[in-house]
């Protein structure tokens, strides 16, 4: 028998007979003829504070700190012998293999053969690439028919978790008579398991499989949810994942119902070099609804259905293609099937667009659908086409620069006797920036604007109707002027910057018969106050000479990072126009006052103030205020809404509005975390006061579960539906298996 010992000595050696001619010589001449002569495909890296060899039974044992590295795997332990006839190791005391994936294996005593790859284990456990453990009495690791690595556990526990409770159970855990483990097709396999929640059963299998944790994507079903309303009665849905190419896969979800018909949805998704989408469709065949409302609708008992398509494509470097597209067959059916998307209102958009350096273009339509209840449904407007041309010139010498745009567009109504109009638009505008040595920002903008209008069944503010051609040519000037103040003190920096802008255009730019699509949602607000122009879209303009001038100041805590800002501002026009209704803030001479005031400190603290001002009597006509404060042990948040009622651009009257909502959250402990709110409407009328909505959840969560439960009330649900609002949910995460819906 030959020793050696050395600390830490480091051998490589061939798992076939590579120790018959051993020899007496030192360590480091050993390990380089043993690798020089061998020529192993599987050599054998060994570290450890012994090593003997016994001549007469062939056995190399190790002792202390043992490591053996072989074909990417790594053993440890105490000790370890190596019988070179049998091809047997066997390792005992605080014994670990690390795998090649990142899968380590711990046990009690193992006795591998055959590259490491087979043998067996006793009192073992198994943690994967993802943390994971898997727990057994005893193990085996052999090859399988395929020439694949298996790893068989006899009475075996599965968890994901390391919270425990006190006496060490895991919050949750999957047990089994047998869990085998392959690792060429990398699934894990249960048979007779049962599902424990703090160690108490609550589910059984006869069979059990899913994806190991190298597997990002892998068919098969989904865990299913439930639930119960008052449309559907009782419902359970079962998702099945599939799993069609590398770049696609499909999940199908049968719906079955007790007291409507069944549904079967389908969502399919692809990714393609470039461009990718998602589709999702649903359908039902007719038959009796016994919750439904209204029996005698013909939509009881007729065929239902939806199909959603969202998709980006990148043509190439200049062009791109999206979509956003929307079908169904009725206003109720997402909503009764509780399937994603029901909206008050559906919205299709298809675009294609061109970026190539200083120029925009986009072709594309848009169109909308009301999905609420409604005692006067509009009709559903369809903007096709639309299209628009936008260049920006390099800056010239004096920095001055041209931006040209064109643009077309198209409103068409579902019913053919509503207004339709279609308009062709261009505008080119100089601007000529400067920066004066005191620090003043001066901007000239000079502009000429062209619209031409083709109108059919539109009824003019006077009750008469037109039909035909019409539009208008506007020229327009105006100045911006600023000028920045910068005061950086020892804590503070505070900074202000007063801003008056004068336009001028001729009177007259919006004719009787020009429609107004695309600007009736307006209001004077803090926001966009500071413009030459407060319309947002094409169809209305701001005429005349005018001037808008504001202050903006804000401050900032050096230290804490605490910030202060605030704005004021207001408009002086020469002379009034009827389309632009009082109650909107532009008046005549002085306009409403508009202005803004936020704090921000370190996350602990938010608060933001909007508001506007009556000029005439400094009453308030709107007040905006949110707020929201503290840590993650307890935050609060408030939020109240005040609007005085007034008139729209379309003549109809908005009436008061007076809400106020209240939110609270508390991370309770480190996986406990509860949050309710609130929307309330204070409004002087009786018939509109009373609660809007309400919602709360209670959740918890740590690394290998989930569990959450959901309740909200909309008290502002359709007249006609017959569901009451509420919904419960309960959402258990089994980390990284997956999740379960109960709705109740």
């Amino acid at each position: 028998m030959r020793t050696i010992r050395r600390p830490h000595v480091q051998l490589v050696l061939s798992l076939s007979a590579a120790l018959m001619g051993y020899t007496a010589i030192t360590p480091t001449a050993f390990a380089q003829n043993v690798r020089t002569a061998q020529g192993d495909q599987n050599p054998v890296a060994l570290q450890a504070d012994e090593v003997t060899h016994d001549r007469t039974l062939d056995i190399v044992t190790a002792r202390g700190n043992v490591e053996i590295n072989q074909a990417g795997q790594t053993l440890y332990a105490n000790t370890v012998s190596y019988n070179v006839n049998q091809d047997m190791v066997t390792a005992s005391g605080n014994v670990s293999l690390v795998s090649a994936t990142g899968e380590v294996v711990f046990a009690d005593h193992m006795t591998l053969s055959g590259s490491m790859k087979q043998g067996a284990l006793d009192n073992l456990l198994l943690v994967s690439a993802d943390h994971s453990r898997t727990i057994a009495r005893k193990g085996r690791r052999y090859i399988g028919t395929k020439g694949q690595q298996v790893n068989a556990l006899d009475n075996a526990a599965y968890t994901a978790c390391d919270s425990c409770t006190a006496d060490g159970t895991p919050l949750w855990q999957i047990k089994a008579y047998h869990i085998t483990h392959d690792e060429a097709e990398k699934v894990v396999e249960y048979d007779h398991a049962f599902l424990e929640l703090f160690g108490i059963p609550v589910g059984y299998t006869p069979y059990l499989f899913h994806a190991d944790p190298t597997v990002k994507r892998r068919s098969g079903l989904l865990f299913p949810s439930y639930g119960s309303s008052s449309y559907l009665g009782m419902f359970y849905r079962h998702p099945y994942y599939w799993v069609t190419s590398p770049h696609s896969d499909v999940t199908i979800t049968p719906i079955l119902t007790s007291d409507a018909p069944s549904v079967l949805a389908v969502e399919y998704r692809q990714n393609l070099e470039d461009a990718q989408f998602v589709m999702d469709f649903s359908g039902r065949a007719g038959g009796n609804d016994s919750g439904e409302n209204n029996p005698n609708d013909d939509s009881s008992n007729a065929e239902r259905g939806h199909l959603n398509f969202k998709g980006q494509w990148h043509i190439n470097n200049t062009w791109r293609a999206k979509a956003d597209l929307h079908m169904v067959s009725d206003d109720d059916y997402l909503d009764r099937y509780k399937l994603p998307g029901h909206m008050d209102y559906q919205t299709n958009t298809l675009d294609l667009e061109a970026f190539a350096g200083d120029d925009y273009a986009k072709i594309g339509m848009v169109s909308f659908r009301e999905m609420r209840t409604l005692n006067s449904p509009p009709s559903n407007p369809i903007a096709a086409p639309n299209m628009e041309w936008t260049h920006l010139s390099q800056p010239g010498r004096k920095g001055g620069y041209w931006t040209t745009s064109l643009s077309l567009g198209s409103i068409l109504r579902t019913d053919g006797d509503d207004p339709e109009s279609t308009r062709v638009s261009a505008h080119t505008a100089w601007a000529l920036p400067y920066v004066a040595p005191s620090g003043e920002h001066y901007t000239l903008t000079t502009s000429l604007r062209g619209d031409a209008y083709n109108v059919r069944n539109y009824t003019k503010d006077d009750g008469s109707e037109f039909s035909g051609n019409t539009g208008r040519i506007i020229p327009e000037v105006s100045m911006r002027w600023s000028w920045p103040f910068s005061n950086a003190g020892a804590s503070t920096t505070q900074v202000i910057e007063p801003v008056i802008i004068a336009s001028a255009s001729p009177y007259g730019g919006n004719p009787d018969d020009i429609p107004n699509e695309d600007s009736q949602d307006f209001e004077l607000n803090v926001a966009d106050a500071l413009r030459s122009n407060h319309y947002m879209g094409y169809d209305r303009v701001e005429t005349g000479p005018r001037v808008a001038y504001g202050l903006n100041w804000s401050a900032y805590d050096n230290a804490s990072g605490s910030r202060m800002s605030a704005t004021l501002a207001q408009t002086y026009r020469t002379h009034g126009d009827k389309i632009h209704p009082e109650s909107r803030g532009l008046k005549r001479g002085l306009s409403d006052i508009v202005g803004s005031i936020s704090y921000d400190h370190s996350n602990l603290f938010d608060a933001e103030y909007r508001f506007r001002l009556d000029q005439n009597n400094f009453n308030f006509v709107s007040n905006d205020i949110t707020a929201s404060g503290g840590t993650d042990m307890l935050r609060l948040g408030v939020s109240y809404l005040n609007l005085r009622d007034e008139d729209d651009l379309s003549n109809d009257r908005v009436e008061d509005v007076e809400q106020i909502s209240f939110s609270a959250s508390s991370k309770l402990t480190k996986f406990w975390s509860i949050y309710g709110a609130t929307n309330y409407s204070i409004s002087s009328d009786d018939n509109d006061k009373g609660p809007l909505s309400m919602s709360s959840y209670a959740q918890y969560e740590d690394e290998c579960f989930t569990f959450r439960l959901k309740a909200s009330k909309d008290f502002t649900t359709d007249a006609n539906d017959d569901d009451s609002g509420l919904t419960v949910m309960m959402t258990l995460v089994f980390k990284p298996l997956g999740e379960a819906n109960y709705n109740f």
